[in-house]
């Protein structure tokens, strides 16, 4: 098992070195973000804990500029995380809304609630706070979503969960809307 962990923290390590090259040669281009959200959602519909995508979305479609490939990852890693947390047969929610010439899109889950004394620290490079499965997380998932996100001049941040029925974890990712 260590010597599995090792390897995947490796292989963990050099992609995210290669993630920071690429979000510095990448091209960005303009696109419907609710389309690549909708993508993702139908990709992650047959999951193995059963797990429910509610999206609620006020206005489509909302064109942002970004590299569409590393805002697709981001949006892999945060449901990734949140299926992980989760328990079976739940829901995550995923809500956007337009907020001074800004997208924001939350994503909320209803598994384990991450204490907001971590909410800076949860994106720096290998920190976990997982008990169970930590052989299959290395830590660099949410440092690598934020990074991308700043490089489109945006943002991810836990945030405080407002949304009745899912008490879990809740991230706010802020894009400029591109007209």
């Amino acid at each position: 098992k260590d010597v599995e962990r090792m390897n995947r923290l490796i292989s963990d390590i050099s992609n995210y070195t290669l993630t920071q090259v690429e979000i510095d040669e990448e091209l960005f281009s303009k696109f419907d973000l609710i389309e690549l959200i909708n993508e993702l959602i139908q990709s992650f519909s047959n999951n193995k804990k059963e797990i429910k995508i509610n999206f609620e979305y006020v206005k489509s479609p909302i064109f942002v500029q970004a590299n569409r490939d590393k805002l697709a990852q981001v949006f892999i890693n945060l449901i990734e995380n949140s299926f992980s947390f989760a328990p079976i047969k739940s829901n995550l929610f995923i809500h956007q809304l337009i907020e001074d010439n800004n997208i924001i899109i939350y994503i909320v889950d209803q598994g384990k609630k991450i204490s907001m004394k971590v909410r800076e620290k949860i994106f720096e490079r290998f920190y976990t706070d997982r008990s169970h499965d930590f052989e299959h997380h290395s830590g660099l998932g949410l440092s690598i979503s934020k990074k991308i996100m700043e490089t489109f001049d945006g943002s991810l941040e836990m945030s405080d969960n407002k949304f009745d029925n899912y008490d879990g974890a809740c991230f706010q990712l802020k894009l400029p809307l591109k007209a």
